[in-house]
């Protein structure tokens, strides 16, 4: 699908607080946020010092945000910026922030019940992991390209459903790759992260198979 419409704004929330979130931050501001910029979208960004939650309240509720997608510590219940504060947590976030928007969190555990509570509060369809995301230091990339690809699949203008099972497809391909060559342990991290997964396809909790970015805030 083209977005030849108004231009749609992602606000993009990426901590920095240790090396593991600083291996995510760079990977995504290397190979995500420009892919994204350059197929159009407009980009509000609150990273590192500025992933606070009153800069994240303060973008979200701008009207023409239609995706929010980040990179965090998490637990159940919260995801956390700059200082290890929350950035969103459940019972503390004004539900226009999330109303009527698509969210992607790469933030450990955080689909167990935040991303659930988002779409009590109007959230399309939440993409997230319900245990710890494992990344192995050595196939950091590989990793990291899977959970992108929900990003890349959403910006192709794909539903809920269809992101999912083009997500899992590369997850599949990449764990058959490395179980091919010998790397199990990564290769069994991937398959961890897959099953932790949680979308709309895995359960309704998860918001609405056909939810997808280009739907009107209105």
């Amino acid at each position: 699908m083209e977005n030849n419409e108004a231009t749609l704004q992602v606000l993009a929330i990426d901590s920095c607080e240790d090396y593991t979130t600083q291996i995510v931050h760079d990977y995504r501001n290397q190979y995500v946020y420009p892919d994204l910029e350059s197929r159009g979208f407009g980009l509000v960004y609150c990273q590192e010092q500025g992933a606070l939650r009153e800069n994240v309240e303060s973008a979200a509720l701008q009207n023409d945000i239609a995706y929010i997608t980040g990179s965090a510590h998490g637990s159940d219940t919260a995801c956390f910026g700059y200082d290890g504060l929350p950035i969103f947590q459940v019972g503390d976030y004004q539900p226009e922030e999330v109303d009527g928007k698509v969210i992607h969190l790469l933030s450990c555990q955080t689909a167990a019940e935040l991303g659930p509570d988002f779409v009590t509060s109007g959230c399309r369809a939440y993409f997230g992991y319900k245990e710890n995301f494992t990344i192995p230091l050595d196939f950091t990339d590989v990793c990291l390209e899977c959970d992108a690809e929900i990003d890349r699949a959403f910006a192709d203008g794909l539903t809920a459903e269809e992101v999912h099972d083009r997500v899992v497809t590369l997850y599949e391909q990449r764990i058959s790759e490395l179980n091919d060559s010998g790397e199990l342990d990564a290769a069994s991290a991937l398959q961890e992260n897959l099953e932790n997964l949680c979308t709309p396809s895995v359960n309704s909790r998860w918001g609405d198979v056909q939810a997808h970015i280009f739907q009107s805030n209105t």
